[in-house]
């Protein structure tokens, strides 16, 4: 079975080939190496990092153009570190389609299984009766072929043997009334970014911070020796060992925020550093939200 890799950096394609190969005989990856939005190659079951294909929060634009990629193939879908947004997903549209949905960071069990089920519920059940419906039109040969497939079907392990938990469809939405509960204490970075423009008069240190989300690639900020920030916009997520006294005096003092250093560094390393920290990460519009509303008026 080919496996197209889309959306994945190089150091995630390697490990997942080295996780196919070992765990799934038979398998085989192929990166997919034409861009975020390039048209999807031809494969048997497809791992898209919704990031990596430019959608790293669900929209309806992003899921009807997901969709129509993939043609109704099945694919492990993988959405960022704390992403709820792709749980939107259409459930009417998902029943008839192969889709499994797993966010980061995953395991390999976790991905094993997430493959294993995709393709699973690409198989449709044998059906004689259907079959047996259909006898072949006098004059006409009867071929098996003659119904247009878009692609083989898969050999995997029947689908009652794998843990059902994380296969789509999701869950009908949440009532709207929960809404403001989840998003209250939440900030966008568009909406942070537009509150700390550089003509805002907000802090030197807050506007900083939104001229490098605006880059839309991973970044450090070292606060001091101990104290670190790092954000990663592209999944939506941060991790801050910086306490509120620290953020406060950075929001007074000019001087100081012009003296923070601030680092571009790769995904895979934003994660490396968070965890060699041992930093914990969260929800980047969290950490937002509690920067603009604590931090942005700063009392003398």
């Amino acid at each position: 079975m080919n496996i197209a890799l889309v959306g994945l950096t190089a150091r995630e394609e390697v490990a997942l080939g080295m996780l196919v190969g070992k765990t799934l005989p038979g398998w085989q990856c192929l990166p997919a190496t034409d861009g975020p939005r390039a048209p999807m190659p031809p494969a048997d079951l497809y791992v898209v990092d919704l990031a990596g294909r430019g959608m790293a929060r669900w929209t309806d634009a992003a899921q009807g153009e997901l969709l129509d990629s993939l043609g109704g193939a099945p694919a492990v879908l993988v959405a960022p570190a704390f992403d709820q947004t792709w749980s939107a997903l259409d459930a009417l549209l998902i029943q008839g389609q192969p889709l499994v949905l797993l966010h980061k960071p995953y395991g390999v069990e976790a991905m094993r299984d997430a493959l294993q089920q995709a393709a699973a519920r690409a198989v449709p059940a044998p059906s004689t009766t259907l079959q047996a419906k259909k006898p072949a039109s006098p004059g006409r040969p009867s071929a098996p072929e003659a119904r247009a497939v878009s692609r083989p079907l898969l050999p995997v392990a029947p689908a009652p043997t794998l843990p059902p938990a994380r296969v789509l469809p999701v869950p009908a939405p949440m009532p709207t009334v929960a809404a403001p509960v989840l998003v209250e204490r939440t900030l966008a970075c568009s909406e942070f970014q537009a509150q700390m423009g550089p003509l805002s008069g907000k802090p030197l240190f807050l506007r900083r911070l939104a001229e490098s989300l605006a880059q839309q690639h991973p970044f450090e900020l070292r606060i001091s020796f101990v104290n670190r920030m790092i954000f990663h916009p592209g999944e939506q997520w941060a991790a801050s060992n910086t306490p509120a006294p620290a953020l406060a005096q950075l929001c007074r003092d000019e001087e100081l925020a012009f003296s923070v250093e601030i680092d571009p560094i790769d995904g895979q390393d934003a994660r490396a550093r968070a965890a060699r920290l041992d930093i914990p990460a969260e929800p980047l519009e969290a950490l937002l939200w509690t920067l603009a509303h604590d931090f942005a008026d700063p009392k003398p």
